[in-house]
């Protein structure tokens, strides 16, 4: 989803960001890609993916990229990316930015699975709820077999990106208010980057009922979240710490949900009949969460992503 306020995170140099990896990979990888790529050079199937699973993350992500020229199969089989526009619209960043901080978090989602997950990824049924045009669901492919892997997000644009760039999945529309999700499937794992920073009190609390009935009993949740310190980065935020000044910190301490609408546009959640708008900035506490989610979701792991500081990353056991 397009993020109006940018993290802290700095950019790499921008030689990196436009660099292409070719002598790179040839010089540390070129027997192990050169395998891989006669591999891929027969008829593509979707088990292909398996072949990339030992490879370390920071490679995974940078064959993701697509920012090479050399193996053309491993390219032709790789989802293609969207147009940098479209990246930076929907994520705030593009290119080798982008993939540190996608990289980051899906370490630390296949982690939290491993630790709490009830059967191997391998086996588990995931969906990445927000999908938008998987940025994130092309990297569980590689750990998913085939048929397992799921995507939903309410803009139908955004998921035809997808489907163009054959990211290896399958894919439905979710509604903007959701009272449940377009699957069938009962999922072992379930993770919306990027998405309880963006919603309404309300609205979250129709996604989160939603996803809670679409997981198993004992299944994984992972989302992110805001954190307290975000509002004194966020301009549109700032009004609201103004507010609860000089008292703040004390009050910061309690469950809280606060919520500042962004104007819409095509890619946002249109306004309800009612009128109000239910995207734009919003901050949780821990408290709030404990509260407010505690009935549906253990909370078991709190995490930190460098990357992007202000995404924190909550696992919860589904109850």
């Amino acid at each position: 989803m397009t993020r109006l306020c940018r993290s802290l995170a700095g950019d790499p140099p921008q030689a990196l960001v436009h660099a292409r990896f070719d002598s790179w990979l040839e010089h540390f990888y070129g027997g192990r890609l050169t395998e891989i790529d006669g591999a891929c050079a027969r008829e593509v199937t979707a088990d292909d993916y398996a072949l990339f699973r030992d490879l370390d993350d920071d490679l995974w992500a940078m064959l993701l990229t697509q920012q090479y020229d050399s193996y053309p199969h491993i390219r032709q089989l790789l989802p293609e990316m969207p147009e940098p526009g479209l990246q930076e619209l929907w994520c705030g960043a593009s290119g080798v930015p982008l993939a540190m901080q996608s990289k980051e978090f899906y370490g630390k989602l296949r982690a939290a699975y491993q630790r709490y997950g009830e059967r191997p990824l391998k086996r588990a049924y995931v969906l990445d709820f927000g999908c938008g045009w998987g940025r994130l669901t092309r990297y569980l492919a590689r750990d998913v077999s085939p048929g397992r892997l799921y995507g939903c997000d309410p803009v139908e644009e955004v998921l035809e990106v997808c489907r163009a760039t054959r990211v290896p999945a399958t894919f439905a529309r979710s509604d903007f208010l959701p009272e449940r999700l377009p699957f069938e499937e009962r999922f072992d794992l379930a993770y919306a980057f990027s998405v309880f920073t963006h919603l309404s009190e309300s609205a979250h609390e129709l996604a989160l009922r939603a996803l809670h009935s679409s997981l198993r009993p004992g299944g994984v949740l992972i989302v992110t979240i805001r954190p307290p310190a975000y509002l004194s980065v966020c301009e549109p935020m700032r009004p609201l710490l103004r507010n609860l000044r000089p008292d703040d910190e004390v009050v910061l301490r309690g469950a809280r949900y606060l919520f500042v609408p962004h104007p819409t546009n095509p890619w946002q959640a249109p306004p309800p009949s009612g009128g109000k708008i239910v995207y734009g900035e919003t901050v949780v506490t821990l408290d709030y969460v404990r509260a407010r989610w505690g009935s549906l979701f253990e909370l078991v792991e709190v995490g930190f992503l460098l990357a992007d500081p202000h995404q924190v990353t909550l696992t919860m056991r589904r109850i």
